[in-house]
């Protein structure tokens, strides 16, 4: 049972190519927390994005708060924190071990244009950062049988916002990603790569008493990695361990999920000096292929002020995202079964609808998809003028608190793993204006 047990993990851990810790609490989205001004309110970006790389990767009618030229080159620097207790009733030995992931660089780059100098009631945006990722590293502990994987999804936008009234602003973006995928497991599997598109639409709406509202859906953005799990077609699907000679890589197909927000600010207060955010947002993973497996729908708030003063800029966050970890697991729906091994002499792992796919499901939830952050807070300050007149120095630092939680309570083994995370991340942005 014991070689079972091992056999079925390594498999399964094989078919869980995306599975994600370095990301925020949307799941594997970042989605702006990571922005240069946004992230020192938690995200809050969706009325008036207050940085043109939360407008170019948010709501793209945003872009036409940005007047003049504008260019930002920042980076934020990500560390997630998490710790893996089994019982060993999945993987054959008990342990705890922490995640070795050292952490991400992620860069935050933008610029827009202003077309009203050419008779043209819009701002063109576009910019470069990641988008979405992954990382978690538990080899150092042979007990979790080499469980490691990282997804990094760069995305590269392109914007155009366009006023129809004095009040009234809709924009519309494209989104082109380079994935690069590894799951770190030698034999049965290398790093893999995937462009992929997606577009977003959106709008604002000045309301009297300084107050503004903005909406905006982004659609899925699907991807294929080719020939990324190797399998066994002719096996039964959820047959006991078995020998096979017709093991074949297959695609995995990922999908990034619908999304729709929308967010009001007001900037009345304190004689126009101070404002105050807050967005909702919403995020179909049901209907996400893969992560539909393993995560539920999720629900999003945040909430963010800034005050000026001079030529200081103080800002704070607060975050709430609900735990999209699904309860009850089916297995990998993408596959009725795994290989391990060489093709011509290959173990076949039942990977869905067995009670052990359901036991490995819920441990890879536990291991690498476990974003049950639920609560962020975030703090910044930008100062204009920094070095030169045309030139903005903006910071933020933020926390999403520890959270826990066991997962197999709905299988036969439960409460067979634990997980512990937090996260934190730090980081700057210039910004050049010009007219």
């Amino acid at each position: 049972m014991k070689k079972f047990n091992r056999l079925a993990l390594s498999t399964a851990l094989l078919a869980a190519t995306s599975t994600s810790v370095m990301a925020g609490p949307y799941g594997y989205d970042l989605h702006n927390v990571l922005a240069p001004v946004s992230a020192s309110m938690a995200g809050t970006s969706i009325a008036k994005p207050l940085d043109n790389v939360s407008a170019v990767f948010g709501n793209p009618a945003g872009l036409s708060e940005f007047r003049g030229t504008e260019f930002t080159f920042g980076a934020t620097w990500y560390k997630p924190s998490a710790i893996l207790e089994h019982d060993g009733s999945i993987t054959g030995t008990a342990f705890k071990q922490s995640n070795r992931n050292e952490g991400y660089l992620v860069p935050q780059i933008a610029v827009t244009q202003d077309l009203r100098g050419l008779g043209i009631p819009g701002t063109l945006g576009a910019g470069v950062t990641a988008t979405n990722g992954i990382g978690v590293e538990y080899r150092k502990n042979p007990a979790t049988l080499g469980a490691s994987a990282e997804l990094i999804v760069i995305g590269a936008n392109f914007g155009l916002s366009w006023d129809l009234t004095e009040n009234l602003t809709v924009g519309a973006a494209a989104t082109t990603t380079y994935s690069m995928l590894d799951l770190g497991l030698a034999s049965t599997s290398a790093q893999t790569h995937d462009i992929a598109f997606k577009g977003s639409l959106g709008m604002t709406y000045k309301l009297p008493h300084a107050t503004q509202i903005g909406m905006f859906y982004h659609s899925e953005l699907r991807q294929d990695f080719d020939d990324i799990i190797q399998t066994s077609p002719s096996s039964a699907p959820a047959a006991a361990l078995g020998s096979a000679t017709d093991g074949t890589f297959t695609n995995l197909v990922i999908e990034q999920p619908r999304t729709l927000g929308i967010g009001i600010s007001n900037e009345m207060l304190m004689d126009g000096n101070l404002l105050l955010a807050a967005d909702v947002m919403y995020k179909n993973w049901a209907n996400a292929d893969f992560w539909q497996d393993v995560y539920v729908d999720q629900w999003i708030f945040s909430m963010g002020a800034q005050l000026t003063q001079g030529p200081w800029e103080f800002r704070a966050g607060y975050g709430y995202a609900d735990d999209p970890t699904r309860e009850n697991v089916e297995g990998l729906s993408q596959l009725d079964n795994a290989c391990s091994g060489l093709p011509s002499a290959c173990t076949v792992i039942p990977t869905n609808g067995s009670v052990v796919g359901v036991g490995v499901t819920e441990y890879l939830q536990a291991a690498q998809t476990q974003v049950i952050y639920r609560h962020r807070v975030s703090v910044g300050a930008g100062y204009k003028g920094f070095l030169a007149p045309f030139l903005d120095l903006d910071m933020h630092a933020a926390y999403q608190l520890e959270e826990d939680r066991d997962y197999g309570s709905q299988s036969a083994i439960p409460n067979h793993s634990s997980a512990e995370v937090s996260s934190w991340h730090a980081g700057f942005a210039l910004t050049w204006h010009f007219e």
